[in-house]
């Protein structure tokens, strides 16, 4: 059996929010107490502790929650895996992709053709100030609102979605308060992976229509 002991790793940037790919010799790594890999902005690193010959600790900056995390990989499950998902243990975002060349890029691929199938069937593309952003906060949100996290001090669950250039508003059918999301950073981007639960209220922040684009209404009997 063929064992190859250089690896891809490619991970989401928690400053520049891009995937970035570094391959890498476990051989290298093995050699260094300490292996260090920067991002292409050189403002986000990830860091692998060599703890032993078996064992490897690897420090990652997470997009999602803000936070460093650490996670423990064996060198088993380097070398006989074709690709490892290291997500955030908070919002479950995928953070770090290690395995083949093949894999990791093949995963990567498909993440980011999820994506532009969404962009192409709604033709978003040239609309949001960041399009990514946008859908990653939409994503989140619905998963907020599968959870059932997403409501009105009211009680109801009839709730309104607009989508601007640069944020989300959500507002209640029945009583008329909202909330305003900015989605335009990978600074909001953060904010809102960090969100756990989405309660409408009155006091919530007022929206201003003439400060930005109105693009589309969609309503939920239920949920949203």
């Amino acid at each position: 059996m063929l064992i190859n002991t250089c690896l891809t790793m490619g991970y989401k940037c928690n400053f520049c929010g891009s995937f970035e790919f570094f391959n890498i010799s476990l051989f290298k790594v093995l050699s260094r107490r300490v292996y260090t890999l920067t991002c292409r902005c050189n403002n986000s690193k990830i860091t692998i502790f060599n703890d032993n010959i078996n064992d490897y600790r690897i420090r990652i900056p997470c997009i999602g929650c803000d936070s460093n995390h650490v996670f423990k990989l064996s060198r088993n499950d380097l070398l006989m895996k074709s690709v490892s998902v290291l997500h955030c243990p908070d919002t479950g975002i995928e953070l770090c992709f290690i395995g083949t060349d093949e894999e990791v890029r093949k995963r990567i691929d498909s993440l980011e053709k999820k994506f532009d199938e969404l962009i192409d069937l709604f033709g978003y593309d040239k609309y949001f100030l960041n399009t990514q952003v946008m859908f990653d906060a939409l994503n989140k949100i619905h998963d907020i609102a599968e959870g059932g996290n997403l409501y009105c001090e009211c009680g109801s669950s009839e709730i309104e979605m607009l989508l601007y250039e640069d944020k989300i508003h959500l507002k209640c059918l029945r009583c008329f308060a909202s909330i305003v999301i900015d989605a335009s950073s990978n600074k909001d981007l953060k904010d809102i992976l960090k969100k756990n639960q989405i309660m409408l209220t009155k006091k919530s922040n007022e929206f201003m229509e003439s400060h930005s684009k109105h693009l589309a209404q969609k309503t939920d009997d239920k949920q949203y």
